[in-house]
């Protein structure tokens, strides 16, 4: 069986400091006009199994999700999500365009039984340019903190067309909230210019509640030139108190072959 839902892309990051955002800079790169972000496109997607699953997916399911082309502010957007034997393969559609894929499944991988290390932020205003040199696969990024509210979790529901009913009225936070601290976890580390989202595999591991603090720590699990693009793979864990909350392997496009070639 498939299930489809149609809903209006929305460009929550216009004010970011990834210009790929931008229209006006998206443009120069052959886009049509400032991405919706990678960790959005992945929230559309993670709405079909919290929806099917409820809260035991968002507690210790898996999903993987890659981005093929973009999805721009105010595009209609389907999204499929088809029964398997596994669990669900999914699927965005826009301007007639597959735009991502991806699947989930109810039961994920157990929690790392190795913490990965913590390390103190660099300061932002100093921090290096992402490069071979400052993102050196195995080196460990500085470990991001902040505390999870209501509130702020349903901007983010709203903001993802999703369903707050879901989330407990938004006092639990939704995967795709979670996965943007993958993001702010490298861009608080290093400089970046325009950069690109590209995949990521989640497991989750339990809920992280209104008031509860996040830590997110990461390492550089590989670093490589694919296509004229710069590729970092971040492997990622978020715990509150201790409590494992989700893990996941993340990749992004730090450093496009556009700007690349204008060197």
């Amino acid at each position: 069986m498939t299930d489809i839902r149609t809903l209006i892309a929305f460009n929550t990051a216009t004010a970011s400091e990834n210009k790929i955002h931008d229209d006006a800079v998206a443009s120069h790169f052959g886009f049509t006009g400032g991405l919706v972000p990678g960790v959005d496109v992945f929230a559309y997607l993670a709405h079909a199994p919290m929806a099917k699953w409820g809260k035991g997916w968002l507690a210790g399911g898996q999903m993987r999700a890659r981005f093929l082309k973009p999805v721009y502010d105010g595009d209609t957007a389907e999204v499929s999500s088809a029964e398997t034997a596994e669990g669900l393969d999914l699927t965005i559609k826009a301007r007639g365009d597959l735009c991502a894929t991806g699947s989930a499944r109810q039961l994920g991988a157990n929690a790392p039984t190795a913490l990965l290390a913590i390390a103190p932020m660099p300061d932002l205003d100093t921090r290096p340019p992402a490069s071979m040199d400052s993102l050196k696969p195995a080196s460990t990024l500085g470990t991001l903190r902040e505390t999870y509210t209501r509130a702020e979790g349903l901007d983010h529901i709203a903001a993802v067309r999703d369903d707050a009913a879901l989330y407990d009225d938004g006092r639990i936070a939704n995967a795709g909230w979670l996965l943007r601290r993958a993001n702010y976890v490298l861009a608080d580390n290093v400089r970046l210019g325009p950069w690109i989202h590209v995949e990521s595999d989640i497991n989750m591991h339990s809920l992280l509640h209104d008031g509860e603090d996040l830590e997110v720590r990461a390492v550089v699990a590989e670093n490589v030139e694919s296509k004229g693009h710069l590729i970092v793979t971040l492997d990622v864990q978020m715990l509150s108190s201790g409590r494992h909350i989700m893990s996941c392997r993340h990749w992004a496009i730090y450093e496009p072959r556009q700007v690349r070639d204008k060197r």
